[in-house]
């Protein structure tokens, strides 16, 4: 085991075979070095791995977001080994327990993707430095680029085919010249230019990148619950309780879609936010601690919000984004799950270039408990409890759409063996946060630990790429598979927020998901969305307009 240790903590070569996966590259700690060697060494992994082009992409630190199975994660070193298969656009995500030398779980999460590791991100960059038609375009050869290769995407492209793709960017004057690298081929796919305005007066920050906000606990107003900044999932909340009864088992982000399409072919990034803890790709990094923040009614206090924030180091830039999240808990039993994007985005035409921000909210619903969970949707007369997997969008489309709303404005519910249950509210420009519509997608699944007990990998499958989808592939659909759903229910929510960098005086509504100017006077327009969970406890009558349940 200590030669294999020292052998695999040699530089690789960058020669992918057909064998056993490749090891990280990069410098690692002895502790992650071991995670790997236990991870690769694992008959399960090898069994999904051995034989294909596969690599691995991350080996991360967990905190408390760990599977059934490795339970013993709760007070053990635990570390997330991410390998992903070229070959079959699939990621294996090993859960190891250094302190216990055993792999505690692994996981087989199919059209997902981990964020790149170094030796790709480099790759990425000198495929684009030296292509012909990026110098053609450009008319000179680059040094370097603008931002580094990140997850990106772009409809029509070989992105489409569940390849694994980075979009580095070369910005010359106010234009902006994407570069999509197909890492699967090793081969550009494409190129497009999007126009940008001046970057106004900002002074980037140095993000300290051993940083992490500490985890920390709430009790306060009745609610009882734990917070902590994930790798790349944002801020997580979890073990959340009211008076006493359990609410949610987790809420999450585990990523944002940033779409430039308008009706014209544009790239799109995946971001991600968190920590990253050593693990592959590039997620954006928080800002500050965690703050538990008292809400108000005027001057009376109604109960808490726990708030993070993310923000790249040249937020104010062009491309440089800036995203937060907010958990609000209410003294009579509402909570809301909050999400925002400040801008700036990539591309600033105002006809075609505007990106619509969709993030992925992951809800492991736990009323009373993990068990004897049920959903109904609003069908325009009454509550219909759905018996498999499914989801809705809010366009005119067959059998799934639009929503339809209550009298209150409430489209879904939750409800439990016992009686007790939420009855959902999203948003519609209600909650006076500068919040317009959410306009959301939504999906109900039944939990499966490959989704989402873990950093989850991008959503990857091949058609149109997931950053820059209009319609209902937004990711958790892979997750639908018409299954029976029961005591377990996670809820999806991917609402839609579009860029507004037009001034009042000019249109009259003025800017959404926009900054005028970054650090130290930012001028800042964010665009907020996320739903309202309403308590309620089911009498008879209450339970007349519900149809039988399942």
């Amino acid at each position: 085991m200590v030669l294999l240790v020292w052998q695999l903590g040699q530089t690789a070569v960058s020669v992918r075979g057909k064998s056993a996966p490749l090891p990280l590259e990069t410098a690692i700690t002895s502790e992650q070095q071991t995670a790997q060697v236990l991870a690769l060494a694992d008959a399960r992994v090898k069994e999904l791995t051995n034989g294909q082009r596969s690599e691995v992409f991350g080996v991360r630190r967990m905190g408390q977001q760990f599977t059934e199975n490795s339970a013993a994660c709760e007070t053990a070193v635990c570390y997330q080994v991410e390998i992903y298969s070229f070959d079959e656009n699939f990621t294996v995500t090993a859960v190891v327990d250094t302190d216990a030398g055993i792999v505690r779980d692994v996981l087989h999460q199919p059209n997902m993707q981990p964020g790149i590791n170094q030796r790709l991100a480099n790759r990425a960059l000198q495929l684009a430095l030296n292509d012909p038609g990026v110098i053609e375009a450009l008319g000179f050869q680059p040094d370097e680029a603008d931002m580094a290769p990140v997850a990106a995407g772009l409809r029509g492209s070989t992105c489409d085919q569940g390849h694994l793709c980075a979009g580095p960017t070369f910005r010359v004057g106010n234009r902006i010249l994407w570069a999509i690298v197909d890492l699967t081929t090793e081969t550009v796919t494409a190129l497009r230019w999007t126009n940008v305005s001046d970057d106004g007066s900002f002074i980037p920050y140095e993000p300290d990148g051993s940083f992490c906000p500490a985890p920390g606990t709430a009790n306060r107003d009745g609610w009882s619950l734990s917070y902590e900044t994930t790798g790349t999932d944002g801020l997580r909340i979890y073990d959340v309780t009211y008076q006493g009864r359990d609410v949610l088992t987790s809420a999450s982000l585990p990523e944002w879609h940033v779409d430039y399409n308008g009706e014209y072919t544009f790239p799109g990034f995946f971001d991600v936010t968190g920590c990253g803890g050593s693990g592959g790709g590039f997620p954006i990094p928080p800002f500050g601690e965690t703050e538990v923040r008292d809400l108000l009614d005027g001057s009376k206090v109604i109960g808490f919000e726990v708030v993070q924030d993310f923000r790249m180091s040249a937020w104010g830039a062009a491309c440089n984004y800036r995203y937060g999240q907010r958990y609000q808990f209410f003294a009579d039993g509402r909570f809301r799950v909050v999400v925002g994007a400040y801008g700036r985005g990539c591309g600033d035409d105002v006809q075609w270039e505007q990106p619509v921000y969709r993030p992925v909210i992951r809800i492991d619903i736990a009323v009373n408990g993990d068990t004897s969970d049920s959903f109904a949707i609003w069908d325009g007369t009454q509550w219909s409890f759905q018996n498999s997997e499914t989801y809705r969008t809010p366009y005119d489309s067959p059998g799934f759409g639009p929503h339809q709303l209550t009298a209150d404005n409430e489209a879904w519910l939750l409800v439990d063996g016992s009686g007790h249950g939420y009855i959902i509210e999203p948003g519609l420009g209600q909650f006076n946060d500068g919040g317009i519509d959410d306009i959301p997608f939504v999906y109900i699944t039944q939990h499966k630990p490959e989704e989402g007990d873990t950093d989850l990998p991008i959503f990857s499958p091949p058609g149109p790429s997931y950053c820059c989808n209009d319609d209902h592939l937004q990711g958790p659909d892979i997750f639908v598979n018409d299954e029976p759903i029961g005591d377990n229910i996670v809820f999806w929510y991917v609402p839609q927020s579009a860029t507004d960098r037009v001034p009042a005086a000019e249109d009259g509504d003025g800017f959404f998901c926009w900054t005028v100017n970054g650090e130290p006077t930012p001028e800042t327009y964010p665009c907020f969305a996320g739903p309202m969970f309403h308590p309620f406890e089911l009498t008879e009558k209450t339970y007349l307009p519900l149809v039988e349940r399942p």
